[in-house]
């Protein structure tokens, strides 16, 4: 019960907090978030993750955060906004994944594995969305950027 505790306390606790990250710390993919070469728009159509888009609640708001649910816009900068708010969910979802490993402190290796293995497969659809969304946005500004 108090390894469930940690693990929702640390998923809100990242959640709430998002919403005031500065926007600058948001500007560019690194590690984590960088664009590996097997991935593509039509890569995550493969798996499904537009059809899990439809089916699976956008919670970005309930701290303050805004709704990835659709585009606000489909100008540049409508557009680099939500590039932005795409990151800062991934970095959510991310972050409780990784914060779920402190379980591994005070567990025994197996159980503190279960939890890891849970709240991964629980983030996972998640990030997988809002990275193929991302990754459609900024292959929009490739695009541009190839024509100028």
């Amino acid at each position: 019960m108090v390894d469930l505790v940690v693990v929702i306390a640390l998923s809100v606790f990242v959640g709430a907090w998002a919403p005031r990250w500065p926007d600058r710390w948001l500007s560019s993919d690194p590690f984590l978030l960088h664009r590996w070469p097997w991935e593509s728009p039509a890569f995550y159509r493969r798996l499904g993750v537009t059809s899990w888009a439809r089916h699976l609640p956008e919670l970005g708001t309930i701290f303050g955060g805004e709704s990835k649910a659709a585009l606000p816009g489909t100008d540049r900068g409508s557009l680099e906004h939500y590039l932005i708010e795409a990151r800062r969910a991934e970095w959510v979802h991310w972050g409780s994944i990784v914060g779920s490993l402190c379980l591994f402190l005070f567990n025994p290796w197996w159980l503190a594995l279960a939890f890891v293995t849970v709240v991964t497969a629980g983030n996972l659809p998640f990030l997988l969305i809002v990275r193929n969304n991302r990754l459609r946005i900024q292959q929009i500004f490739d695009r541009e950027s190839r024509r100028a």
